[in-house]
């Protein structure tokens, strides 16, 4: 027999039990789905696959973090006999019902509705380091019926949990999450580098900056998406070796101690440092006896501005000089000096069309790549693989209507990364 305190409420049709269940309750009380939600084996299979190696992180993850935290299971019973207890409090004359005891008598099917990657990661993380048996999770217990019309009603708030729930939001990483390198570094600049500081990074929802901005350098998004291209080319320099996405994003789940948070910092820093030597447009933006307007001309809506200030040429030129410290193992200021003469107005060759239009007078908003790869060949013309050359050549030809791949890549090599030639 298990009694456990819990709280009883209501939703819609739905009765649930709020409570706390130990890590050894979950493992040894709660079972996989089987065929609780559905009877065809092949659905079966289905739900179990989605049972990736996620677990395995969050196995993981509570070994190695100390202040590990999860938000509540959702928990569906059946069989037994389960019963409510309620004790009634009464304190200064007001009666607080729904609080009580939920019985158990052991034989109960106990699966999870909502969170079946935690359970299983608890499940591991107990067989890895058992003294943490008697940490405690918050659950939500409902009722299940084993019956066609009880497996319609647990399928429908299994799939309503998981159709709306929303995944935290970038910005939301950005200014609040304790883990990620990148989002602490960026923050502690944000406060302290000159060319952040202030209003000079618009906090929005995505990459551009609004059109009637005249003040900011760029937007938090891009200004983050910089910071992790260059903390990619700080671990694969320090670590010897190149990460993948994959690898790079479950790096930054885990918060580094803070020798490698001050080091990137530095390295971010010396960067951005060079940047402001290099291209005197930095110092003249911060500088700025008109911090309001300082970068309106920056973002001319006459001839389309600088292409630092504009994210869709920032991002890129960070990817490509990236790339280039990682594929040469060239130092930063010596790549930037190659580039100190680089047209850097939208509206100007090699830039008109690619990132500016010149019938509308706005941005464009959807050659990136092709930036970036126009960048990395005219710095070196045997860095971009087969693929990206044809990528870059069939892009320049669409864009400038021509024929064939070939005069495309006759017009590129005429190209230069002196804007006076």
């Amino acid at each position: 027999m298990i009694n456990i305190p819990a709280i009883k409420g209501r939703i819609g049709n739905t009765i649930y039990y709020i409570a706390n269940l130990t890590f050894s309750q979950i493992a040894t009380m709660v079972s996989r789905v089987d065929d609780e939600l559905h009877t065809a084996n092949s659905i079966k299979e289905q739900i179990q696959r989605s049972l990736s190696d996620n677990y395995m992180k969050i196995k993981d993850y509570i070994i190695k973090r100390e202040d590990h935290f999860f938000d509540s299971l959702v928990l569906a019973v059946y069989d037994g006999d389960p019963k409510w207890r309620e004790i009634r409090y009464e304190i200064e004359g007001i009666t607080y019902p729904n609080v009580g005891l939920l019985e158990l008598n052991g034989k109960e099917k106990i699966f999870p509705v909502d969170g079946q990657h935690r359970v299983e990661g608890i499940k591991k993380a107990l067989e890895c380091k058992p003294e943490i048996y008697d940490e405690t999770i918050s659950v939500v217990l409902i009722g299940h019926k084993n019956t066609p019309e009880g497996r319609e009603h647990s399928r429908r708030i299994f799939s309503t949990l998981n159709r709306y729930v929303k995944p935290v939001r970038l910005g939301d990483i950005i200014a609040l999450d304790e883990d990620d390198t990148v989002a602490i570094v960026t923050r502690n600049m944000l406060e302290n580098y000159p060319l952040f500081t202030g209003n000079r990074i618009k906090a929005t929802n995505n990459k551009a900056i609004p059109t009637n901005d005249r003040m900011a350098f760029t937007s938090l998004m891009t200004l983050y998406a910089c910071h992790i291209t260059l903390f990619n080319t700080f671990i694969s320099i320090r670590d010897g070796r190149k990460y993948t996405q994959t690898q790079l994003s479950e790096y930054l789940k885990f918060r580094p101690n803070d020798d490698v948070l001050d080091s990137f910092e530095c390295f971010l820093i010396e960067f951005w440092n060079l940047m402001r030597n290099v291209f005197p447009e930095f110092n003249e933006f911060i500088n700025s006896t008109s911090p309001s307007t300082a970068a309106a001309e920056m973002r001319s809506p006459e001839s389309g501005g600088n292409i630092f200030f504009r994210p869709i040429g920032l991002l890129p030129f960070v990817e490509a000089v990236s790339k280039i410290r990682l594929e040469k193992g060239t130092e930063f200021v010596e790549i930037l000096s190659r580039f100190e003469h680089m047209e850097r107005i939208v509206s100007h060759s090699p830039w008109n069309k690619i990132l500016w239009n010149p019938m509308t007078q706005k941005m464009v908003m959807r050659n990136q790549a092709l930036v970036r790869y126009l960048l990395l060949y005219l710095y070196d013309n045997t860095i971009l693989s087969e693929s990206d050359m044809k990528k870059m050549r069939v892009k320049y030809a669409a864009i400038f209507d021509l024929d064939t791949e070939e005069e495309a890549m006759n017009q590129i090599n005429k190209l230069s990364l002196n804007a006076e030639n």
